[in-house]
């Protein structure tokens, strides 16, 4: 079992949160040792997931982009389908579901449209829940106008290099290079590198053809989701976490729930096992290791997965009934 402490984070407006978290999840160099390129598809091993959850209660954690939407050329056109909508509505009327996303909280609701979730924007650092489970919390909400001015000063030093793009995620910012020619990239980059070194204050963190710029606080998609077990009282032994998510960012989360003292979570990561080099992040050469037990490959098995689990609670209710 794994040492937990209170660790504490600066919110908005003076607020420090106090959140129990697992030792080994503080230190950036994540001991765990299983680390895999191509995890089994959940789908292979549902017998084992079912036993897992069997008697207990799941709880449902999702990225947005790449998981309940497929990745997109232009990023304010990221919709999920409308059998995707549904079949996370019927979810989250069995089991309480969150969006961890890189999008701004307001930004992943107007895609996804539903009142009964959870929302995590701005990778985790801006959570807001419906009426039923009364959560908001703002991590690092001071730094809104450091991020405003970023915005303002990369869209100009960006603005000659063609297909560069900026997005304001709210406690994030975006700069897209997707549609940059490669021959342009790593302008793109040492312009956001220099931005860094000028605002120690901030972090660059890698994405799909994208680099974010965030607050260099002690916060993250694993910490964000720890904290909303926690205060929902759903850090329990009879609670079962999912994850599933594509990116980088999400690999904080799977390891988060796998360093779980009370029982590990099921991390789902959703790609292709012969994804092209146009899905790497960054500049890496291959797919990375992934801390995530299962996989998924694309946002249609996510959607086939998430009707298994609310078949889950089904059977469990039909069982109970007799």
């Amino acid at each position: 079992m794994h040492p937990t402490h209170h660790h504490e984070v600066q919110a908005g407006d003076g607020v420090v949160l106090a959140v129990e978290i697992d030792r080994e999840i503080e230190s950036d160099a994540i001991t765990e040792k299983m680390t895999m390129v191509h995890p089994t598809n959940a789908f292979r091993d549902l017998e084992s997931i079912r036993r897992t959850v069997a008697g207990k209660k799941p709880v449902v954690f999702l990225d947005y982009d790449g998981t309940l939407s497929p990745i997109v050329d232009i990023p304010d056109r990221a919709f999920m389908t409308d059998e995707m909508r549904h079949a996370l509505n019927t979810l989250s009327s069995k089991y309480i579901t969150t969006i961890v996303t890189g999008r701004s909280t307001e930004k992943v609701y107007d895609f996804v449209q539903l009142d009964n979730l959870v929302y995590a924007g701005s990778h985790g650092f801006d959570i807001k829940g419906p009426k039923t489970l009364p959560i908001n919390c703002q991590v690092g909400d001071h730094f809104r106008p450091m991020l405003e001015q970023c915005v303002r000063d990369l869209s100009a030093a960006i603005a000659h290099i063609p297909g560069a793009e900026m997005e304001d995620n709210h406690l994030a910012v975006s700069v897209h290079y997707r549609h940059v020619a490669m021959e342009f990239q790593a302008e793109v980059e040492d312009i956001v590198d220099d931005y860094i070194i000028q605002h120690p204050s901030l972090v660059k963190k890698h994405g799909k053809k994208v680099f974010e710029l965030r607050p260099r606080v002690d916060w993250d998609k694993g910490r964000a989701v720890m904290y909303i077990l926690s205060e929902l009282g759903l850090d329990a032994e009879n609670v079962v976490p999912f994850y599933l998510g594509d990116d980088v960012s999400d690999e904080d989360a799977f390891s988060a729930l796998n360093s779980r003292s009370i029982g590990k979570g099921i991390s789902i990561i959703v790609r292709d096992p012969e994804a092209t080099n146009a899905d790497i992040p960054g500049n890496l050469k291959q797919l990375p290791a992934t801390k995530a037990a299962y996989s998924l490959r694309d946002t249609i098995e996510v959607e086939q997965f998430l009707k298994v689990l609310v078949s889950l609670e089904e059977e469990a209710a039909a069982l109970t009934s007799f």
